[in-house]
């Protein structure tokens, strides 16, 4: 059975000022795979930089919609597929509003004001697409079990795979991993400078036009933009 996985994200489109912004900040984009130089901020070394970003940069930019699956053994990626675009025919683009956030020990990128038109697309997403998701072993359930869940958040991942999905469900763009390996002077010169990024992309609004598959080749590896699909035009 294949060990790749693959997951449905939101993500700003690469011609997007948002997409070049914190792929840049991320050191990595997902679709072409170029890697980029830690970003310079002030009183941090490039290598606890590094540190700071390794895990978003490994998943990409992007928002998660559906997490991580293997599919199972009765479907296959092009099906998978189909059924994505199907969803995305049927929608039309909106924007978000984000603004930053911390959230627990992470910063992100999250929504100001209304949610709702997202967080019902990833719930139709999440149970639309629940047929092609391999079901999690025992060890899969202990290891996401380790980050302390509610007893929502755990039947949730009994039920669906994931405990962020439905009630549980918080649109979010990750920026950073655990701030933990950061004093607190350099975690507030790392929101400064986010802050700024931020700033700088006010005119430009945060369209939600597509949904993103997203694959990961073979255990721990880097996920990479597979294919894209669009809502409607307006």
């Amino acid at each position: 059975m294949s060990a790749k996985r693959f997951a449905i994200y939101c993500s700003p489109n690469e011609t997007s000022p948002w997409w070049t912004t914190w792929s840049e900040w991320l050191g990595r984009d997902a679709k072409s795979q170029r890697v980029f130089p830690p970003i310079d901020i002030e009183g941090i070394d490039p290598f606890n930089f590094e540190s700071l970003i390794k895990d978003p940069c490994r998943y990409g930019l992007h928002a998660t919609i559906k997490a991580p699956f293997k599919l199972n053994g009765e479907t296959s990626i092009d099906e998978l597929k189909s059924k994505v675009q199907s969803i995305c025919l049927s929608k039309r683009p909106f924007v978000l509003d984000l603004g930053l956030e911390r959230l627990k020990n992470f910063f992100a990128l999250t929504p100001i004001g209304d949610a709702h038109q997202i967080n019902q697309m990833a719930d139709e997403v999440v149970r639309k697409l629940d047929e092609f998701r391999q079901p999690l072993n025992e060890r899969d359930i202990a290891k996401r079990r380790l980050a302390g869940l509610s007893a929502k958040e755990d039947q949730m991942l009994l039920d669906w795979g994931y405990p962020y999905v439905l009630d549980c469900f918080r649109f979010h763009i990750s920026l950073t991993g655990h701030l933990a390996c950061l004093d607190a002077l350099s975690q507030k010169n790392v929101e400064h400078e986010i802050l700024w990024r931020l700033e700088r992309l006010r005119s430009t609004p945060f369209v939600v036009d597509s949904l993103c598959v997203f694959e990961e080749p073979e255990p721990g590896a880097d996920f990479f933009l597979n294919e894209r699909f669009y809502f409607q035009d307006l």
